[in-house]
């Protein structure tokens, strides 16, 4: 059994901060204890210790949750938004499609694909700015760019293929994409060493999966951050 980390990352902006998605909560098992997310659970086995949440991380370098303006939501599935619900002053970036879509299903569908809607906070849509309704700017490198308002350096890229919806950050000061899940491991692109079939099988679009992959090929001299890779 291959053991695959669950990152978030944390962007200082000025003043404030914001967060690359929010990895596991310290409450996981507790919530996923019913069905049917107990389904979740059995498929993707989760281990995770106190200390190793985002918000205690945080704490330990003397960031108060509060202080987390902005999450960045790259995808729905549970490790990237278990702990939303630790940040209340937060406001929220994702996929506006890829949300509304989820939204629709019943709760089995969207626990099989990866969404457990319990993660999201009570007033989730009064908080979110979606991605799509942001402006588009010219980008040489990525095909599909969004400006962020509240950060003139950072940009959101389209990355599809594990979801449709999925987005990365582009944040060219640093020279760095956080790609979330555009690869489990940078052999992935490195060397043409493509995932299981059963992890191609599970992706949304295998097609787009590896356009994504050849995108990453193709970043000369660009730093490239995987979500589960070892990095």
């Amino acid at each position: 059994m291959k053991k695959f980390h669950a990152k978030c990352f944390l962007i200082s902006l000025s003043d404030e901060y914001m967060l690359f998605d929010s990895g596991y909560p310290a409450d996981f098992n507790a919530i996923m204890h019913s069905w049917p997310q107990l389904l979740y659970k059995y498929l993707l086995p989760v281990n995770i210790e106190p200390q190793d949440v985002c918000l205690n991380q945080l704490e330990k370098e003397n960031i108060k949750s509060e202080e987390i303006r902005y999450i960045f939501i790259s995808h729905f599935h549970a490790d990237h938004i278990g702990a939303l619900r630790d940040f209340p002053k937060a406001r929220f970036v994702c996929s506006g499609q890829e949300y509304k879509r989820l939204k629709k299903f019943s709760v089995f569908k969207q626990v099989s694909k990866g969404f457990v809607s319990k993660f999201l906070p009570d007033d989730f849509e009064n908080r979110v700015i979606y991605i799509e309704d942001l402006q588009i700017v010219q980008d040489k490198i990525f095909p599909v760019c969004y400006a962020l308002p509240f950060a003139e350096d950072i940009f959101a890229v389209a990355l599809p293929g594990h979801t449709d919806g999925q987005f990365g950050l582009w944040l060219p000061r640093e020279n760095t994409l956080l790609a979330a899940d555009s690869a489990w491991t940078k052999e992935n692109y490195t060397d043409n060493s493509l995932p299981h079939w059963i992890g191609l099988h599970f992706c949304e679009n295998a097609k787009s999966f590896r356009e994504t992959l050849e995108l990453l090929k193709n970043l000369k001299n660009i730093k490239i951050i995987l979500s589960h890779g070892d990095e």
